[in-house]
């Protein structure tokens, strides 16, 4: 099994800033706005980074969270089940 496909480390294609700024997307209701301004960014970077994201992993916004969720390298805190 290769290194990137263990569970909780994410995809070679995307920056622990992009993981951030998903993250932030997920708990900000997917407002781009309100997930730049969690991270303490510009919505027009945050917009960039998600944009960069996609491209890199050829997956939609939708498939990134729930391939993160599952995989475990996308935590989100307030979703987390104690």
């Amino acid at each position: 099994m290769r290194a990137r496909q263990l569970r909780g480390e994410p995809p070679r294609t995307c920056t622990a800033r992009q993981v951030d700024v998903l993250a932030a997307f997920v708990e900000a209701g997917g407002s781009v706005s309100h997930a730049a301004a969690r991270v303490g960014i510009r919505p027009r970077t945050a917009k960039r980074h998600l944009a960069d994201l996609r491209a890199r992993s050829g997956l939609t916004t939708e498939q990134l969270i729930y391939c993160g969720r599952a995989e475990g390298w996308l935590v989100i805190p307030s979703l987390e089940t104690e």
